[in-house]
């Protein structure tokens, strides 16, 4: 019974901030990650070389849903910082997704140059250190300095949050971690995998029983890098504060979004000869059986955190994105994606339905734009 009424609470405050949260983000949030994506799709239109342009340009039209999705984690702030953690998580997944074009791109010394794009996000997270030249090994650097003021504006944004120093060393951490992961990951599709699931099995949390792709696939995600930078708009927040959203988001939560990614972009996965880390699974059901693992894990971590309905929120918003994208009706994906729904439960089918409209809009825009340009 005290079990049964417990439930009971955790549902109420779970609904209880649904209602609260949801408005917020589309009367405050949704806006301004808006403004910042239309105002870095004028900067990357100035990108004097035609192909840096075109990656730049072709990311910002078809992942715009994934920088809103970023933007959401600014629920978890306090009010008078959430505008610049809007700003630092749109900026920080544009970089993501920038670099990663480039990443699988052909290049002489692929996990040199991959090494070298991703060091960007270590340079956006670390204010007043040297840059580098993340082009360094890439056959093409004109971008007119687009990735620099990328970099400069999670710089200033992030130093305008109240609690950024404390939890710069965590922040630090995960994008270590992440672009090594995502380095050696776009190298594995050039037969080179057996470094990746080396590099991953020594970044495992003790007793976790991860596979070395689950864990690669965590390291992998940027969410980490979402809820620090919220957790640094809260005044009070300490160091060993930021250490627990850390190990809360890595690797459990983590890896269900970037397993979720790689579940519904089989095909493409496939059809470009990308790595896949679901295609490390025996089957479609095996997949599902850890997916669902995966969810349950992920739910407990969220519920550990200060302002927990807000992260099971988020959590529910993060799997919406990737199972209200087209991949996660095919058939290698359809029980992996039914596991997930079950386990995370209520919001999540309300929020799919939302999610699934902003695509249909993003698609109609994406087609108008298209038509333009011809």
């Amino acid at each position: 019974m005290p079990q049964r009424r417990a439930a009971a609470r955790g549902r109420l405050r779970l609904w209880a901030s649904f209602a609260w949260t949801v408005p917020l983000y589309w009367i405050a949030i949704f806006p301004q990650a808006r403004r910042e994506l239309r105002a870095w799709e004028r900067r990357a239109a100035t990108i004097p070389d035609p192909e840096l342009r075109a990656h730049a340009l072709a990311k910002l039209h078809t992942e715009g849903l994934t920088a809103e999705g970023a933007a959401a984690f600014a629920i978890v702030a306090q009010a008078p910082a959430c505008r610049h953690v809007v700003r630092l998580c749109v900026a920080l997944e544009v970089i993501y997704d920038y670099v990663d074009a480039l990443a699988e791109q052909p290049v002489a010394d692929v996990l040199a140059n991959n090494r070298a794009l991703y060091g960007a996000l270590g340079a956006a997270l670390a204010p007043g250190a040297p840059t580098g030249d993340p082009y360094r090994h890439h056959p093409r650097d004109d971008d007119g300095g687009y990735l620099q003021a990328l970099v400069e504006t999670c710089r200033a944004a992030l130093m305008r949050l109240p609690a950024a120093a404390p939890v710069l060393p965590a922040l630090r951490r995960c994008a270590a971690r992440a672009g090594e992961a995502q380095s050696l990951h776009h190298a594995a599709a050039h037969g080179r995998e057996a470094p990746l699931a080396c590099w991953a099995a020594s970044i495992e949390p003790a007793g976790s029983g991860l596979a070395w792709w689950e864990l690669a696939a965590a390291a992998g995600s940027p969410l980490v890098f979402y809820a620090l930078a919220a957790a640094a708009a809260r005044p009070g927040t300490t160091e060993k504060d930021a250490v627990a959203v850390e190990q809360a988001y890595f690797p459990w939560i983590a890896a269900l979004s970037w397993l979720l990614e790689s579940l519904v972009d089989q095909e493409d996965d496939r059809g470009s000869g990308e790595h896949s880390y679901v295609g490390h699974y025996a089957s479609p059901g095996d997949a599902a059986l850890r997916l669902t693992t995966i969810a349950e894990r992920a739910c407990a971590d969220a519920a550990r955190l200060p302002r927990a309905s807000r992260h099971r929120l988020l959590l529910a918003g993060t799997a919406g994105m990737y199972l209200s994208h087209a991949g996660a009706t095919c058939e290698d994906a359809r029980d992996g994606a039914d596991a997930v729904r079950r386990t995370i439960g209520a919001p999540l089918g309300l929020l799919l339905s939302t999610l699934r409209l902003r695509r249909r809009i993003a698609r109609l825009r994406l087609g108008r734009r298209s038509a333009a340009d011809a």
